[in-house]
């Protein structure tokens, strides 16, 4: 194998491999990247055995056709640290070389035929979506999906297909979080079924390189998604069990509504989190007339007060947050207002930013607020 590539553009498909490549395992082989010389293009992939990615670099010169299995963070280093437009790899025996204009690299090779399988996407996908309205669903959901739950089928976010919607739902118990967006293409015929991702996959698909206009692919199988979009292919295997049924848990009754600017509910609730600690994790909201007073204490630390205008028409009422909760929402609304729909100061209360994006939060005790 002997190949002449352009050094920045190998950069970055070694960056987006190694985000898949296992850091620490006990099968060496997991911290490979596998490098396939075909005719016009070399082909990156990586794998962990639950997420795999295939990245195609076509700025290169084939001389030689072949493949070849080295330690990815290695090479990512040497092909990141060199100063020259262009590089040159070549395989001698079991030695993959590294030359640059002064510069020469010898890294010592795996069996490539130890090297896992990585999935393709072969046939018609089964439908498309923006780069970018993937991102938005993705970054409004992936947060609240569960980590380390004995709940299995919600450590993961769900994607359901319906009509020319997809919608993706994640859940740690406590809160929820629901995006819709609208597909740009759908395979005919039988439907696409609802699939749990796993949250570590879906923060890739996020990643992956492209302008927002550019036209994601995705291929569900029975056990894994594929999402393929420019030059890169990443496959996942899918979480097992059953995803809660979410409709249940969205309050179809709550009667107050708060219209609230995004930013100064953000900087409130930053501020009144201050004065929070371990044992003292939620903050206080007072809602009357046009006005929200947020209070936090934290015991033999001190206390907050902060009150900002809003547009609330309805009865008194006051209810209890974990602010974190509440924060994590704000940050990705993208949008100037947000707005709050709450019942009771027992009930759960509901985030919304336009028709799209949608967050459960259950209160807590305002014994401890």
């Amino acid at each position: 194998m002997k190949v002449r590539f352009n050094r920045e553009e190998m950069a970055d498909a070694l960056s987006a491999v190694c985000s898949v490549a296992a850091a620490r395992t006990p099968k060496p082989i997991l911290q490979c990247v596998r490098i396939e010389a075909l005719s016009d293009v070399v082909l990156l992939s990586a794998t962990d055995l639950e997420v795999s990615l295939r990245y195609g670099v076509t700025q290169v010169d084939v001389n030689q056709a072949g493949q070849v299995v080295v330690t990815a963070d290695t090479l990512q280093k040497i092909v990141r640290e060199c100063g020259d437009e262009l590089l040159v790899m070549e395989l001698s025996k079991n030695i993959l070389h590294i030359r640059g204009s002064g510069s020469h690299f010898q890294i010592v090779t795996q069996n490539a035929a130890e090297f896992p399988p990585v999935g393709t996407m072969e046939g018609d996908p089964d439908f498309r979506i923006e780069l970018g309205v993937m991102r938005r669903l993705i970054e409004w959901t992936a947060f609240a999906a569960a980590r380390e739950s004995s709940r299995y089928a919600i450590n993961g976010v769900l994607w359901e297909l319906t009509g020319e919607r997809l919608t993706l739902v994640a859940t740690d118990g406590r809160r929820l979080s629901k995006a819709a967006g609208t597909v740009t293409w759908r395979k005919t015929g039988d439907p696409t079924p609802a699939v749990i991702v796993p949250t570590k996959a879906v923060g890739l698909f996020s990643r992956l390189p492209g302008p927002p206009d550019a036209s994601v692919a995705v291929q569900v199988h029975p056990n894994q998604v594929l999402v393929s979009v420019g030059a890169a292919t990443l496959s996942t295997a899918l979480v097992e069990g059953h995803f809660p049924r979410y409709q249940d848990v969205i309050p179809v009754d709550n009667d107050k509504c708060v219209e609230l600017s995004t930013v100064e509910f953000q900087g409130a609730l930053k501020q009144a989190q201050l004065l929070t600690n371990e044992e003292s994790k939620s903050v206080r909201l007072s809602f009357s007339p046009d006005s929200l007073v947020l209070a936090s204490r934290a015991p033999e630390v001190g206390e907050a007060t902060i009150n900002i205008p809003v547009r609330y028409k309805g009865e008194p009422l006051e209810i209890g947050f974990n602010p974190v909760f509440l924060l994590d929402v704000v940050r990705v609304a993208h949008a100037d207002e947000i707005r709050l729909s709450l019942k009771e100061s027992n009930r759960p209360g509901i985030l919304e930013v336009d028709q799209e994006f949608l967050h459960v939060v259950m209160p807590v005790s305002l014994t401890s607020a």
